[in-house]
Protein backbone atom coordinates (compact mmCIF):
# COMPACT_ATOMS: atom_id res chain seq x y z
CA UNK A 1 0.00 0.00 0.00
CA UNK A 2 1.19 3.25 -1.07
CA UNK A 3 1.06 6.95 0.64
CA UNK A 4 0.23 9.44 -1.44
CA UNK A 5 1.77 12.50 -0.25
CA UNK A 6 0.14 15.96 -1.16
CA UNK A 7 1.67 18.09 -3.89
CA UNK A 8 2.31 21.43 -2.88
CA UNK A 9 3.62 24.32 -4.72
CA UNK A 10 5.49 26.41 -2.15
CA UNK A 11 8.89 27.53 -2.67
CA UNK A 12 11.80 26.20 -0.45
CA UNK A 13 12.22 28.71 2.87
CA UNK A 14 15.40 31.66 1.65
CA UNK A 15 18.79 30.53 2.65
CA UNK A 16 19.76 32.96 5.75
CA UNK A 17 21.83 36.05 4.05
CA UNK A 18 24.92 36.42 5.79
CA UNK A 19 26.53 39.83 7.00
CA UNK A 20 29.20 41.80 8.69
CA UNK A 21 28.61 42.62 12.26
CA UNK A 22 30.29 45.78 12.46
CA UNK A 23 29.26 46.45 16.40
CA UNK A 24 31.11 42.88 16.88
CA UNK A 25 33.46 44.12 15.16
CA UNK A 26 34.63 47.05 17.09
CA UNK A 27 33.97 45.55 20.60
CA UNK A 28 36.64 42.76 19.64
CA UNK A 29 39.22 45.73 18.51
CA UNK A 30 38.54 47.71 21.56
CA UNK A 31 39.08 44.59 23.77
CA UNK A 32 42.43 43.80 21.51
CA UNK A 33 43.43 47.53 22.57
CA UNK A 34 42.95 47.41 25.85
CA UNK A 35 44.49 43.84 26.53
CA UNK A 36 47.45 45.64 24.72
CA UNK A 37 47.60 48.49 26.95
CA UNK A 38 47.55 46.47 30.01
CA UNK A 39 50.05 44.60 28.81
CA UNK A 40 52.07 47.54 27.82
CA UNK A 41 51.49 49.49 31.38
CA UNK A 42 52.50 46.48 33.40
CA UNK A 43 55.56 45.59 31.76
CA UNK A 44 56.25 49.57 32.21
CA UNK A 45 55.19 49.41 35.76
CA UNK A 46 57.72 46.24 36.48
CA UNK A 47 60.31 47.94 34.31
CA UNK A 48 60.07 50.80 37.00
CA UNK A 49 59.43 48.48 40.25
CA UNK A 50 62.99 46.29 39.15
CA UNK A 51 65.17 49.71 40.13
CA UNK A 52 65.85 50.26 43.97
CA UNK A 53 66.22 54.00 44.04
CA UNK A 54 63.00 56.13 43.54
CA UNK A 55 62.41 56.27 39.13
CA UNK A 56 61.24 59.72 38.03
CA UNK A 57 58.35 58.99 35.56
CA UNK A 58 58.07 60.46 33.13
CA UNK A 59 61.44 61.32 32.94
CA UNK A 60 63.10 65.07 32.57
CA UNK A 61 66.10 66.14 31.43
CA UNK A 62 68.34 67.68 34.20
CA UNK A 63 69.11 71.10 35.09
CA UNK A 64 72.49 71.99 33.56
CA UNK A 65 74.19 73.77 36.52
CA UNK A 66 76.85 75.98 36.17
CA UNK A 67 79.30 75.46 39.19
CA UNK A 68 82.90 76.16 40.21
CA UNK A 69 85.44 73.00 40.57
CA UNK A 70 88.96 72.76 42.51
CA UNK A 71 91.06 74.85 39.97
CA UNK A 72 87.82 77.91 40.18
CA UNK A 73 86.90 77.69 36.54
CA UNK A 74 83.48 76.78 35.11
CA UNK A 75 81.87 73.35 35.41
CA UNK A 76 78.56 72.84 33.80
CA UNK A 77 76.58 69.23 33.72
CA UNK A 78 76.41 69.52 29.99
CA UNK A 79 80.45 68.75 29.89
CA UNK A 80 79.58 65.42 31.52
CA UNK A 81 76.79 63.91 28.66
CA UNK A 82 77.70 60.48 28.04
CA UNK A 83 78.26 59.78 31.57
CA UNK A 84 76.03 58.45 35.08
CA UNK A 85 76.52 61.88 37.03
CA UNK A 86 75.91 60.77 40.94
CA UNK A 87 75.88 64.10 42.88
CA UNK A 88 74.32 65.36 46.27
CA UNK A 89 74.01 68.64 48.19
CA UNK A 90 75.87 69.16 51.63
CA UNK A 91 79.00 71.02 53.09
CA UNK A 92 82.79 70.06 54.47
CA UNK A 93 81.68 70.43 57.94
CA UNK A 94 79.02 68.52 58.37
CA UNK A 95 79.51 65.92 61.19
CA UNK A 96 77.18 62.79 59.86
CA UNK A 97 74.88 63.11 57.07
CA UNK A 98 77.58 64.10 54.29
CA UNK A 99 80.94 61.85 55.42
CA UNK A 100 78.28 58.80 55.60
CA UNK A 101 76.89 59.38 52.04
CA UNK A 102 80.56 59.97 50.57
CA UNK A 103 81.33 56.67 51.97
CA UNK A 104 78.85 55.02 51.05
CA UNK A 105 79.20 56.42 47.56
CA UNK A 106 83.08 55.60 47.29
CA UNK A 107 81.84 51.80 48.54
CA UNK A 108 79.19 51.85 45.62
CA UNK A 109 82.08 53.13 43.17
CA UNK A 110 84.67 50.53 43.81
CA UNK A 111 82.46 48.03 44.08
CA UNK A 112 81.68 48.19 39.58
CA UNK A 113 84.05 47.19 37.63
CA UNK A 114 87.21 49.32 36.08
CA UNK A 115 85.31 49.58 32.86
CA UNK A 116 81.96 51.25 34.58
CA UNK A 117 84.08 53.75 36.60
CA UNK A 118 84.85 55.11 33.64
CA UNK A 119 81.37 55.81 32.58
CA UNK A 120 80.62 57.37 36.44
CA UNK A 121 81.24 60.70 38.00
CA UNK A 122 80.53 61.15 42.00
CA UNK A 123 79.96 64.87 42.39
CA UNK A 124 79.68 66.88 45.58
CA UNK A 125 77.83 70.30 45.62
CA UNK A 126 78.86 72.41 48.81
CA UNK A 127 75.53 75.03 49.35
CA UNK A 128 78.29 76.38 52.08
CA UNK A 129 80.45 78.67 49.56
CA UNK A 130 81.74 81.13 52.44
CA UNK A 131 83.88 78.59 54.31
CA UNK A 132 84.32 75.20 51.32
CA UNK A 133 86.63 77.24 48.96
CA UNK A 134 88.10 75.25 45.96
CA UNK A 135 91.29 73.48 47.85
CA UNK A 136 89.14 72.74 51.15
CA UNK A 137 86.82 71.26 49.00
CA UNK A 138 89.06 69.26 46.91
CA UNK A 139 90.81 67.87 49.23
CA UNK A 140 87.38 66.42 51.58
CA UNK A 141 85.85 65.37 48.69
CA UNK A 142 88.88 63.21 47.31
CA UNK A 143 89.60 62.04 50.67
CA UNK A 144 86.65 59.76 50.25
CA UNK A 145 87.84 58.69 46.38
CA UNK A 146 90.44 60.34 44.26
CA UNK A 147 87.89 60.75 41.37
CA UNK A 148 85.40 62.18 43.12
CA UNK A 149 84.72 66.37 42.11
CA UNK A 150 83.51 68.80 44.42
CA UNK A 151 81.52 72.29 43.16
CA UNK A 152 80.29 75.21 44.41
CA UNK A 153 79.54 78.56 43.43
CA UNK A 154 77.38 81.95 44.03
CA UNK A 155 74.63 82.15 46.48
CA UNK A 156 72.46 82.25 43.38
CA UNK A 157 74.03 79.92 40.74
CA UNK A 158 73.61 76.93 44.42
CA UNK A 159 70.21 78.72 44.82
CA UNK A 160 69.14 77.77 41.57
CA UNK A 161 70.50 74.45 41.13
CA UNK A 162 69.24 73.83 44.89
CA UNK A 163 65.86 74.55 43.68
CA UNK A 164 65.61 72.97 40.28
CA UNK A 165 66.03 69.63 41.44
CA UNK A 166 63.26 70.23 44.82
CA UNK A 167 65.83 70.22 47.56
CA UNK A 168 66.78 72.84 50.23
CA UNK A 169 68.63 74.11 52.44
CA UNK A 170 69.27 76.30 55.59
CA UNK A 171 71.84 78.50 57.46
CA UNK A 172 71.23 77.24 61.33
CA UNK A 173 73.65 79.60 63.43
CA UNK A 174 75.98 77.91 66.17
CA UNK A 175 76.05 78.71 70.22
CA UNK A 176 78.48 81.37 70.10
CA UNK A 177 77.45 83.76 67.92
CA UNK A 178 80.79 84.13 65.80
CA UNK A 179 80.34 84.24 61.82
CA UNK A 180 81.79 81.02 61.01
CA UNK A 181 79.33 79.31 64.05
CA UNK A 182 76.93 77.83 61.91
CA UNK A 183 75.33 74.25 60.30
CA UNK A 184 73.53 73.44 57.58
CA UNK A 185 70.18 71.83 57.26
CA UNK A 186 70.08 70.61 54.07
CA UNK A 187 68.52 67.97 51.77
CA UNK A 188 70.31 64.82 51.97
CA UNK A 189 69.40 62.63 48.27
CA UNK A 190 71.34 61.09 46.17
CA UNK A 191 70.52 62.26 42.15
CA UNK A 192 71.38 60.16 39.51
CA UNK A 193 71.54 61.18 35.66
CA UNK A 194 71.88 59.38 33.43
CA UNK A 195 74.03 59.37 29.89
CA UNK A 196 71.41 60.69 28.10
CA UNK A 197 71.43 63.71 30.41
CA UNK A 198 68.10 62.47 32.07
CA UNK A 199 67.50 62.81 35.86
CA UNK A 200 66.24 59.17 36.47
CA UNK A 201 66.60 58.02 40.35
CA UNK A 202 66.61 59.45 43.85
CA UNK A 203 67.90 57.57 47.00
CA UNK A 204 67.63 58.73 50.32
CA UNK A 205 70.02 58.33 52.88
CA UNK A 206 68.82 54.78 53.78
CA UNK A 207 69.34 53.18 50.20
CA UNK A 208 72.72 54.50 50.12
CA UNK A 209 73.23 52.01 52.86
CA UNK A 210 72.72 49.11 50.10
CA UNK A 211 75.83 48.96 48.41
CA UNK A 212 75.08 45.79 45.96
CA UNK A 213 71.58 47.84 45.39
CA UNK A 214 72.70 50.42 44.30
CA UNK A 215 75.15 48.88 41.91
CA UNK A 216 72.71 47.17 40.20
CA UNK A 217 70.62 50.25 39.68
CA UNK A 218 73.81 51.83 37.99
CA UNK A 219 74.75 49.00 35.73
CA UNK A 220 70.79 48.46 34.64
CA UNK A 221 71.11 52.65 33.79
CA UNK A 222 74.25 51.72 32.14
CA UNK A 223 72.52 48.54 30.02
CA UNK A 224 69.74 51.42 28.81
CA UNK A 225 71.57 53.02 26.03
Amino acid sequence: MSVLLPKTDAAPPPARRRFFDWRAWVVAVTLLVAVGLSILLGARHQAQQAFFGMRLFPLKAAYDFELRGSDAQPVRLDQLHGKVVLFLFGFTHCANVCPTSLTNLAQVYQALRPEERKQIQVIFISVDPGRDNAQTLQEYTTSFDPSFVGLTGTKQAIDQTVQAYGGSYQFVPGSSGAANDYSVDHSAYAYLINRSGMLELLYDNEKLTNIDRMVGDIRAVLREQ
